[in-house]
This record gives C-alpha cells, structure tokens and sequence, in this order.
C-alpha cells in the first residue's frame, strides 16, 4: 500500500455527527489500493465521539484524534517568541498551525466537517500545485455579492473573483515553514488585532493571494450559492447556515442521509432536523445580517489587512 495521504479535520461535540457523515462518504469512494490518514483536531471532544468516530476506519482509511491544546503547548512552550497570545486564542487558527505542528507532513489536505465527498479524495491530493503554497477554490458567496466583494477588495486586497474558500484546502506544508508563515502571521495577529468577517480565511487570502493554486470549484461545491453548473460536484460544502440536520430540501440531502445511515449518527442527526424550530432560522438569517454589516462597515476602516500588508511589501 502506498504512504497515507494525510487529511485533517477539526471538530468540536457538536459537529462530531456531520464529521461521521464527511467521513463515512470519504471512505465510499477511497481507492482501496490506497491509504488515507484522517487526523481529526479538537479542544472539546468527548471520549464518547471519539470512540464512535472511530469505529468508521477501515483496513485503509484510519482515524486519529489529537488535542489541538495539547499539541500547541508541544510544538510552541519552548519556542521563546512564538506566542504572544494565549492557546484559546491561536485554535481559531488551526489551520493556520498544520505545518508547524505537523513538521512530519509536507503535503496535506484539509476540509471542514460539514461536507459531503463524491468522488475519491486521493485524486484532490496527487493534484499538482505548480510550486504555489496552497490550493483552494473560489469562495462564491463573496464573488456573488456586491457588499462582500467590496470588503475583499478593500479590507484585504483580494479580488474577489480570487477569493478562496478555506473550507477545502491543499496544502505544501513545507513551504509553509520554508517562508516562516507563521511566523509572519503571528506579527500580524498580535500586532494589530484586526477585526475580519472570516479571519482565518481572510488571513490566508490576504497572505498568500500571489502563492494560491485556484482549484476547480468541484473540489468545493459551497450550497450556500450554488453554480447553475455545478456536476461534477466531487466534494459538497454546505458553508454557513443551510445544513442538512437543520434545513429540508438542501442539495445533495439524500446522498447526505444515506451516508448518515452507515453512521452511529443517523437518529441524532435526524432528530436535529426534526426539532429545529423557525426561531433557530431566524437565529441563522440574523447572524448572516450581522456578517453583512460588519463587512460593509469594514470598508470604511483606514488600517486594514490591505493597507498593512502593502506598507510591509513597500519597506
């Protein structure tokens, strides 16, 4: 068997029965020819979840789980610089963190929780990266509207026609921690406490826009604006709110519910659905209201992530 191809997720309890789901479509269409590694990061995960998560590994796809906690304290205690800032507040970041806290990896994919495989993983990982850092797709619902445009054009620099979505990356770790990106983003983070709508994917936009590899958009089929286009979907993101456990009718459900059955999640998930109320909508249109407000209200802002990225390029 060829070496294990690396694929990490993070997750806290509440999203251990989406990760089952994610995982049990994964291993639907993994190569059996092939070994896949799933390194699944937490803060809060009970013992509980871990067990059943664990009882979806194969012969060729294992599932490991790692306190994000634990292995910052590892990686950075004795490293004199490196955190100004407390571990709670770094794990918003994990992603951000792979390639320091995982020097054995060199290449690596990372996906949300809330999604959905179609097709064999392996195939986004051999993808070239043409010597860019990281792979990702265009995120749509910041292409698509005009507000959110604005704010990638001005508060990070992006086009937004540019802008990736970090629900699905792919990853050159060791170019990460060849350029010291770390170290540059923790300058940035402790230095001037930028407010963002999205930080670790704004981050990652604003940073590595000129070493980005564009992946095609069937690596990420984001649900919450769906292409008029969108077969081959390979992988499915049900992004922001609209999630199968709380809203009938999303695309891909019932791909979605039969991989739930082949989880130790069904029930939980179905009962999720069952009991969502018109108040818990509600709760998702305000926060998606709020979002959109804070962007547009960041635009008006005179030192961005933009502003200062160019004064550090220009020095």
């Amino acid at each position: 068997m060829t070496k294990s191809m690396p694929i990490f997720f993070s997750v806290n309890d509440q999203y251990a029965p989406a990760l089952a789901v994610a995982i049990a479509s994964l291993i639907d269409h993994a190569d059996s020819s092939k070994s896949y590694e799933l390194i699944v990061l937490y803060q809060e995960l009970s013992q509980a979840n871990q067990d059943q998560l664990a009882t979806l590994a194969t012969d060729n796809v294992t599932v490991r789980f790692i306190a994000l906690d634990e292995r910052f304290g590892d990686r950075f205690d004795n490293d004199q610089n490196k955190l100004r800032a407390d571990y709670v507040t770094l794990t918003i970041y994990y992603r951000l963190f792979i390639a320091d806290l995982f020097p054995e990896y060199d290449k690596a994919i990372y996906v949300d929780a809330d999604i959905l495989v179609r097709d064999d993983i392996a195939k986004l990982y051999d993808i070239d990266l043409m010597g860019k850092m990281m792979a990702a797709a265009n995120d749509r619902f910041i292409a698509t509207d005009p507000t959110l445009s604005a704010y990638s054009e001005k508060v990070l620099g992006v086009n937004p026609m540019l802008y990736v979505n970090s629900g699905v990356l792919l990853m050159d770790l060791k170019q990460f921690r060849d350029t010291k990106f770390t170290d540059k983003f923790l300058d940035l983070l402790t230095t001037y406490h930028f407010t963002l709508i999205a930080p670790d994917q704004d981050y990652i936009n604003a940073m590595v826009k000129d070493d980005l590899y564009q992946l095609p958009m069937d690596w990420n089929i984001e649900t919450a604006v769906l292409p008029a286009d969108y077969f081959p979907a390979r992988l499915v993101h049900y992004n922001l709110f609209e999630k199968p456990w709380q809203y009938q009718d999303v695309p891909f459900a019932d791909e979605f519910w039969a991989a739930a059955k082949r989880t130790p999640y069904y029930d939980q998930l179905r009962k999720r659905l069952q009991t969502t109320t018109v108040a818990d909508l509600d709760r998702n249109n305000q926060k998606v209201s709020l979002l959109m407000g804070t962007a547009a209200d960041l635009t008006n802002d005179t030192q961005t992530l933009r502003s200062v990225l160019a004064d550090i390029h220009h020095a």
